[in-house]
């Protein structure tokens, strides 16, 4: 309760609301409010006074669903070891920063940024990730939240029509010769990407035939534009099998950069592509390990049972006590361009994909204001809602502060509120705040959908929230010998 206070104090100095707020019974250790004070990353819980519920502060969603939390706690951290449950990314940024001999993964993937960089005539090459889905939105919003998207250093595609394509090139204002590619696709049969992958590639082979080289000699030109980023096993049907394991060897795309396994697209912001778009931005490595250390000291905080410390169990009660209570609907609002750039699709894709409902939505605030509160506020639905407010450190300027202030106000006083406050260090969101914030979602949203189940004593074999299945039903359209056969780098 001790850490509420601080917060409210740090974001709303209106002292009726802290004497609410101090009444609560539970007090944090001293060594937990110091640990609290340390975190890049905090969370504030605020509960309106006058709600439908019996519950009027954290505490006491904590203490009435903690069993089940420890349950659920328990229930995961006997499956992440397992075969088959999808639930490497957790481990994954410790796997990132492992050294085998005297280097890390991390090490591998700036070396192959710099070398494709490296690859160059006289003009810097910005690169242009191709990928959908998980593929695009975690790099996008990693990229946005260090303070480097939308510099011209690194484009996203992922369309498939011509009028798009064309209007893309124009975009970006430099020849094909002038590009560098990622290409991001675990199989490399993704048809958007694929399709994608094989126009630029085929732009390529033809600008360098033009310029005189035999097709085979293009054709080898053309791929040393491109990093791809896939299934590290090779086989005969995927694209690993197709390009090989090692740089250097059979043909000149950069390759030794890795999809995971057990890392679904949403879960993997700390995957190889992620950064390896950061080390192409110029991210410096060092930026890069704060955030996988981090992440990695996140996922041994969410594995915990000290729930006070445990940031993605916190929000996971907060979560099934809202629903439970009649607060279904969800709107996830982000302060500040930082968190523009993917973050309102990285975190639908994770909500939705992972929990299979509709009853979320994400925006990016101040855009965001005025039909989101004509919405929450309106009679019918002011008693539907709950809110999530991610904002940056409020101490950034007094307007940011004030402003946020006045929302987290003006929600309070009809639905449940959760505030994320991430720390921000030179114009950027702080590392070991963007490493917390990504590990501890991933918990989160897994947790929340375990949380519903224990809840109704219902758990299924596998963990719905990290596989994908139902996707396969338009994918199917598009296969061999259907009306709706594509080829890719068709018309």
């Amino acid at each position: 309760m001790i850490s509420e206070l601080l917060l409210a104090m740090m974001i709303n100095p209106d002292m009726e609301k802290l004497n609410l707020i101090a009444k609560a019974e539970n007090v944090p250790t001293i060594h937990e409010v110091k640990e609290l004070q340390k975190q890049s990353m905090v969370q504030m819980f605020v509960i309106q006074q006058d709600n439908h519920t019996n519950i009027y502060y954290y505490e006491e969603i904590q203490k009435y669903y903690e069993n089940l939390m420890n349950k659920v706690i328990s229930d995961f951290s006997s499956r992440k070891g397992k075969v088959g449950e999808f639930l490497k990314w957790v481990d994954l940024p410790s796997e990132q920063l492992a050294k085998k001999g005297t280097k890390s993964h991390l090490d591998e993937i700036y070396a192959q940024a710099q070398t494709l960089k490296s690859r160059k005539n006289s003009t810097e090459r910005p690169l242009v990730v191709l990928g959908i889905g998980g593929s695009k939105h975690t790099a996008e919003f990693l990229l946005n939240l260090n303070g480097v998207g939308n510099k011209g250093k690194v484009y996203f595609y992922s369309d498939i029509d011509p009028v798009s394509f064309d209007n893309f090139l124009k975009e970006i204002n430099k020849p094909i010769q002038d590009l560098n590619f990622l290409v991001v696709s675990k199989s490399g049969t993704t048809f958007e990407t694929k399709d994608s992958f094989v126009r630029f590639e085929d732009k390529l082979v033809d600008y360098y035939v033009r310029q005189g080289m035999s097709l085979k000699d293009a054709a080898k030109s053309a791929q040393s534009h491109f990093a791809i980023c896939t299934d590290k096993t090779p086989n005969s049907k995927n694209l690993r099998g197709k390009i090989g394991n090692k740089n250097g060897q059979q043909n000149e795309y950069i390759k030794e950069l890795y999809i995971h396994d057990g890392v679904g697209g949403r879960f993997s912001m700390f995957d190889d592509a992620g950064l390896f778009a950061l080390a192409y931005a110029g991210v410096d490595k060092a930026i890069a390990k704060r955030i996988l250390e981090s992440a990695a000291e996140t996922s041994k905080k969410c594995l915990g049972h000290n729930l006070n410390l445990n940031p993605a169990a916190k929000s996971s009660m907060f979560n099934l006590y809202a629903e439970q209570f009649g607060y279904k609907l969800k709107q996830q609002q982000y302060f500040g361009r930082l968190f523009e750039g993917g973050g309102e699709n990285w975190i639908k894709q994770l909500y939705l994909e992972s929990l299979k409902d509709f009853n979320f939505n994400a925006t990016k605030a101040p855009d965001s204001m005025h039909y989101a509160s004509e919405g929450f506020f309106y009679p019918a639905n002011r008693d539907k809602y709950n809110v999530v407010m991610t904002v940056m450190s409020p101490n950034i300027s007094p307007n940011y502060k004030k402003y946020v202030s006045a929302i987290l106000l003006s929600y309070a006083e009809k639905v449940p509120v959760e505030v994320e406050i991430l720390a921000v260090e030179n114009d950027a969101i702080k590392p070991e705040a963007i490493g917390e914030y990504i590990q501890a979602k991933h918990f989160e949203i897994v947790y929340t959908g375990m949380m519903r189940r224990y809840a109704k004593a219902q758990m299924p074999e596998k963990l719905p929230e990290v596989f994908q299945s139902h996707v396969e039903v338009y994918k199917n359209k598009f296969k061999p010998n259907s009306p709706f056969e594509l080829e890719p780098g068709g018309e």
